[in-house]
């Protein structure tokens, strides 16, 4: 094995673990963009549940992850909604489902571009791997030829 050969092996080999590294890291993101969707998608269906109640009225509440909690109804005009960082807002139920609509937009828009770019990854991986597949058949080939 020459020395450029040794080279050209040891930069796809570090190529190779960085974007293995940011595949990962494309994953986990693709993940967590699923989980919020989910959420918010759960969320917007307690909304449609709620226009069809009145004040005091019973019904069950989805707080996620498959639990329900028996709860009565003070105001179904009136929710309160977080915007992040611990900021809540007050909204009336139409003005709370376009805004749960909007972050849903922008979720799937985002997970969107999250698994475009995961693709690119993956392709990218799939030709270093090519590149270093055939770097190691010449190399082999002119070890039996030496």
């Amino acid at each position: 094995m020459s020395q450029e050969q040794q080279k050209a092996l040891e930069s796809l080999y570090v190529e190779r673990q960085l974007t293995e590294s940011n595949i990962s890291l494309l994953q986990q993101r693709l993940e967590f963009s699923q989980v919020l969707l989910n959420s918010y998608r759960t969320g917007f269906m307690v909304l449609e549940e709620l226009e069809a109640k009145k004040k005091d009225e019973e019904m069950l509440m989805n707080v996620g992850g498959g639990i329900f909690v028996p709860a009565r109804l003070v105001n179904p005009e009136r929710i309160m909604r977080t915007l992040g960082s611990g900021i809540r807002i007050e909204q009336g139920l139409e003005e709370a489902k376009k805004g749960i609509e909007t972050a849903i937009t922008s979720l799937e828009n985002q997970y969107k571009q999250l698994a475009e770019e995961h693709d690119k990854m993956v392709a990218h991986l799939n030709r270093v791997n090519a590149q270093m597949n055939q770097l190691v058949e010449a190399i082999q080939g002119q070890s039996r030829e030496g």
